[in-house]
């Protein structure tokens, strides 16, 4: 004889499984103190239930609510007190919030058969008596699961495993989840009305991540899949190993996404709840939470939750909570939330959130707040910087509070260093200079950056009858503030120097220090000393006209390790 419990009984719906209990956390041995005297049955489980944090559940076929018992407990277990309640005529089953009272089997179970039967029906509004299509039908126990059809139609295949009753569960998002109990061995089919959930016993809606709702989850996974996943958002099981060909297609069949595993092998692609060991797919995996010690597919990870270990991917990882570990992708990785461990990608590495680790990308790294390095081949993009950007042409930030090493560097406002020959900081140094020194009577310079550090493009030329040159040169500075109108630069430019028939001088590197006066908001004039230093010419005929040797004539100079040296001077003006 099967027994439906009712809607909107004093107990609720009870939405369960009868194997081991999915949650942890163990009810039954959780220790309480009740005192009860001359009450009803259905009070005293209420009064057990409240004491415990959890509400009971039972086929009112099976206890008569209404009886009247006592009872006297100090720090006994809830099964104990069920115990000395109830007497031990009954076994009891643990889900979420529920406990489940069942009747105790008279005599062994028989060994389980293989034999199926088949139970079938419609699926009703309680109130309305509609019928309620995408309804999921399932039994948790040996992970079958169907849809109910448009007409609320349902069929579903079970195996016989002894005698005792099997439970269905029906659950269907917004209504309250109603349970079956069906006795095997035959053919069976029911009529099934189901109650509208409460208003105030809906949880608060809370935004969650939903593989189902990526772009990708709306390519590779099937609407019957997102109907599944939302129906039995709350029902998840574990259970040690997993194979399958496509989602829907494997040893859990549809309720593949509603299991944790311990090992999964896909050959084409996985949807599961979870993995907890190691899970290979030769395309796609998809998982609904989180994702530990090893993942890989040849084409795509996508990953509710967080991961934690090694995912590695042939051309994409996308993780909508947190990286623990290493994330490897032959074109890009996606995380939504904090990375910590290294993220390896032949394009584009993305963390929508801090990275405590390692970036490293052939094209661009994106982050929200670096920590730790980016390294890309061309850039490197982060909303703030406390580690170190390296890139092959230009690295970006808003804040810099580290260092940026690249050909061009950009920061909103900078308290780090920047290395490049480009060193842009929107409230930092933009400055033109014109300067004259011992070797040339004219220098035009361009520097950018922030205090701390600046970049210096310069550019010079002596155009004396028989003095003729013309410099480049790059270099790096510092400005230190002594007061309002006061600051002490130290700067060490190396320059070029070209004469005529493009022959060259050998380079000279020159350090110079140099005390700034500000006149107004947007002039300055500086004056110092400044050490030169320069190798011997290779040039033996240059060209009449043309300068020949370094520095102008009247200057002392003198060898440090074969190398020409002297001490000279520079002055000039800023222009901001």
């Amino acid at each position: 004889m099967q027994r439906l419990i009712p809607v909107g009984s004093l107990w609720g719906l009870l939405f369960f499984w009868t194997g081991p209990p999915v949650n942890a956390q163990n009810k039954l041995d959780k220790k309480i103190s009740v005192a009860i005297h001359e009450r009803s049955l259905a009070q005293a489980l209420t009064e057990i239930g409240r004491k415990g944090g959890f509400i009971f559940s039972y086929n009112t076929t099976i206890l008569n609510g209404d009886s009247l018992v006592s009872i006297q407990a100090d720090r006994v277990t809830v099964r104990q007190a069920l115990e000395r309640l109830l007497g031990e005529g009954y076994e009891y089953s643990e889900n979420g919030k529920y406990i489940i009272i069942l009747p105790r089997p008279k005599t062994p179970p028989n060994i389980p058969s293989m034999k199926a039967y088949l139970i079938s029906g419609y699926i009703k509004d309680g109130t309305t008596r509609e019928s309620i299509s995408n309804a999921s039908v399932y039994e948790s126990d040996q992970l079958v699961s169907t849809l109910t059809d448009t007409n609320g139609f349902f069929r579903l295949r079970l195996r016989e495993r002894g005698t005792r009753s099997v439970t269905v569960i029906v659950s269907k998002q917004f209504y309250r989840d109603t349970v079956l109990f069906v006795q095997p061995g035959s053919d069976q089919q029911f009529t099934i009305p189901i109650g509208h959930e409460k208003i105030s016993d809906l949880s608060p809606f809370v935004v969650t991540n939903h593989v189902e709702k990526t772009w990708l989850g709306k390519i590779f996974l099937s609407s019957r899949a997102v109907v599944q996943s939302l129906n039995l958002s709350d029902f998840f099981a574990n259970k040690p190993v997993q194979m399958s060909l496509t989602p829907g297609l494997g040893t859990h069949g549809r309720m593949s996404g509603q299991v944790v595993n311990k090992l999964s092998l896909n050959i084409i692609g996985g949807y599961t709840a979870g993995m907890d060991g190691l899970e290979l797919a030769g395309v796609f995996n998809f998982d609904k939470k989180n994702v530990r010690f090893v993942q890989a597919a040849g084409v795509v990870n996508v990953v509710g939750g967080k991961v934690e270990g090694v995912q590695l991917a042939g051309i994409y990882n996308h993780d909508l909570d947190s990286l623990f570990g290493v994330q490897g992708a032959g074109v890009s990785n996606m995380v939504k939330g904090p990375v910590t461990g290294v993220q390896l990608a032949g394009v584009v590495n993305v963390s929508q959130d801090t990275v405590s680790g390692v970036q490293a990308a052939g094209v661009v790294n994106v982050s929200r707040e670096l920590k730790g390095v980016q390294v890309a081949g061309v850039a490197n993009v982060s909303h703030t910087v406390s580690g170190v950007q390296v890139s092959g042409i230009v690295n970006y930030t808003r804040r810099l509070r580290g260092v940026q090493i690249g050909l061009v560097n950009i920061a909103d406002s900078s308290s780090g260093f920047m290395i490049g020959l480009v060193n842009i900081v929107k409230n930092g140094v933009h400055e033109f200079t014109l300067s004259s020194n011992e070797m040339l009577p004219l220098n035009i310079s361009y520097k950018t950056g922030s205090r701390s550090m600046y970049s210096i493009i310069q550019l010079g030329f002596d155009p004396g009858n028989n003095e003729k040159v013309y410099t480049y040169g790059i270099g790096i500075g510092n400005e230190a503030r002594l007061s309002s109108r006061l600051a002490l630069n130290t700067e060490l430019i190396l320059n070029s120097l070209i004469v005529g028939h493009g022959r060259d001088l050998p380079q000279v590197a020159r350090l110079q220090t140099l005390l700034q006066v500000k006149l107004g908001q947007h002039v300055s004039l500086f004056a110092g000393p400044a050490f030169s230093m320069t190798t011997s010419s290779n040039e033996t005929h240059l060209p009449d006209g043309y300068k020949t040797v370094l520095p102008r004539a009247g200057y002392h100079t003198f060898d440090i390790g074969g190398a020409s040296a002297w001490i000279g001077w520079t002055a000039g003006i800023n222009i901001f």
